[in-house]
């Protein structure tokens, strides 16, 4: 008996032996994984994956490889911005005056001191009409019995430090309405919409502004239009020092008609002039017309001269009137990794250094960034670089690894519910997701709670797979990420999709 014990024992032991000297079970998907890093178009380019459920490895490759996100960001981002503001937090925008009141009359500036709200004049789901927003506005003019102002409306961005762009923008990037950048006062999320269509060969194309109306703004048409068949080069240069924006490239002379959007970097002036027509539409008649707050701290009504008028009144002199107040934090996450709004995302970057250090620029919201990842338990030196909020910076470096553990940290932690809110699911119209999965079943797609990533020759999917009995223990993590590839980004999706149904169906 005690023979047969111990033979029992030993085979048990080689057993053992057998399968760590095989390593990790190999999974179906990882098979899959294998097979496609063989061949094109991943096998010539840059691709890492990391999928996990619980301790156990459904699928790796090249794990541990830094790569570019893109928008991908936007799942640090917003995870962050939930976790240190909180997913009822509110962008405030306060209306406060210099002078005095007196018989209804404000004698003195209103100024228009914003907080950062990126919702005002969006056309996203969770924003509020201008209108609605203008009359809450004007209900705390009404509330002060305010009924005319002999000075100006006065845009005032100051809450939010420049530069707005980040590091790592290409140049190409910044005439158009999605490397806008956040200011503290925001509005038509800094766009300027045009409409553009192709004129007769070799001449310029015919380019209008759609909305926002900005008179005091200067345009060059430098573009073409090229023959047939060509493609469509156009874009839109714009100098954040005065009001001058030109149009280069080509629009093919069979092209339909076309919305463009590009950037407005005078958005704080811009929201003056609205709420300055607002008001005198309204009965609120206001002496001295608007302007906003230079870089040089002057107040300026003429753009083209930014140094000449007098310093801005300083945050502390001036008196409150009263606040409005942006939707739910949660709701501004939700629709900034639904849609995957860079503007949004910037602005949840910036509010992470204004939290923690009671004002924003780029580089304290890097070191919030990495202070609230380290206070995560996650390491940030050497295992990722983070330059913004949004993915669009060419700086940004993250592994399928990183974005798994912090994808990890999210769901153990407080707001995880609120977070995968946030997130897509393939099918779901107006998001990213809207077009992938598509021949899959409702109830393995409506499991799938992922953000989209890309840029030219990067696609990347990272997120959740939730278990089909809602055990939460089962959930799988995921991160795929694809750089350098040179095959259409169609091609590559159906890839990545095929992997993300094969974890799915993981056993």
């Amino acid at each position: 008996m005690r023979l047969s014990l111990r033979i029992s024992a030993a085979a048990a032991l080689l057993l053992v032996s057998a399968a760590a000297a095989a390593g990790p079970r190999i999974t179906t998907t990882q098979k899959l994984v294998n097979g496609y890093a063989r061949q094109e178009p991943l096998r010539s380019a840059i691709f890492g994956v990391l999928a996990v459920r619980g301790s156990d490895t459904l699928a790796q490759y090249n794990k541990g490889l830094k790569m570019l996100p893109a928008s991908n960001t936007k799942l640090i981002t917003t995870g962050l911005a939930l976790g240190k503001l909180g997913p009822d937090y509110r962008f405030k925008t306060t209306l406060a005056h210099t002078g005095q009141i007196v018989d209804g009359v404000l004698q003195g500036d209103l100024y228009i001191v914003g907080g950062g709200d990126p919702t005002i004049g969006s056309s996203t789901s969770c924003a509020d009409t201008l209108g609605l927003t203008f009359s809450r506005w004007k209900a705390i003019l009404d509330a002060n019995g305010i009924k005319s102002v002999t000075g100006r409306i006065i845009g005032d961005p100051r809450f939010f430090k420049r530069p707005y762009i980040a590091t790592g923008w290409e140049f190409d990037d910044l005439g158009y309405g999605y490397a806008a950048g956040p200011a503290g006062l925001n509005i038509f999320e800094n766009m300027q919409v045009f409409s553009v269509k192709p004129g007769l060969e070799g001449e310029a194309p015919s380019i209008t502004v759609k909305y926002p109306d900005t008179p005091w703004m200067s345009y060059v048409n430098s573009a073409r239009t090229g023959v047939k068949g060509s493609g469509n080069s156009i874009f839109y240069a714009i100098s954040r020092f005065g009001p001058f924006g030109e149009f280069h490239g080509s629009l093919p002379v069979d092209r339909k008609e076309y919305i463009h959007e590009g950037t407005n970097a005078f958005s704080a002036y811009t929201c003056a002039y609205f709420f300055y027509n607002y008001l005198m539409s309204n009965d609120i008649v206001v002496g001295g017309g608007y302007g906003d707050i230079a870089p040089s701290g002057n107040v300026r009504t003429d753009l083209l001269f930014s140094d000449v008028g007098s310093p801005a009144a300083a945050p502390g002199e001036l008196k409150a009137l009263g606040s409005a107040e942006s939707p739910e934090l949660w709701r501004i996450a939700s629709d900034t990794n639904h849609i995957s709004d860079n503007f949004y995302a910037e602005t949840l970057f910036n509010m992470l250094s204004a939290s923690m250090f009671g004002s924003s620029d780029r580089d304290s919201s890097v070191i919030a960034e990495y202070s609230l990842l380290k206070g995560m338990g996650l390491k940030t030196n050497g295992s990722c670089k983070l330059c913004d909020g949004s993915g669009l910076s060419r700086q940004n470096y993250v592994s399928p690894e990183f974005f798994v553990r912090f994808l990890k940290k999210m769901y153990a932690g407080p707001v995880r519910d609120y977070y995968l809110e946030t997130l897509p699911s393939p099918g779901v119209e107006k998001s990213t997701m809207n077009n992938r999965l598509t021949k899959e079943e409702a109830s393995l797609k409506s499991r799938v709670k992922m953000k989209s990533g890309s840029m030219g020759g990067v696609l990347c999917f990272s997120g959740y797979i939730l278990p089909a009995d809602g055990d939460r223990s089962k959930t799988i993590v995921f991160s795929l990420l694809t750089n350098n590839v040179s095959a259409p980004s169609s091609e590559v999706g159906k890839i990545l999709e095929s992997i993300i149904v094969s974890l799915a169906r993981e056993e």
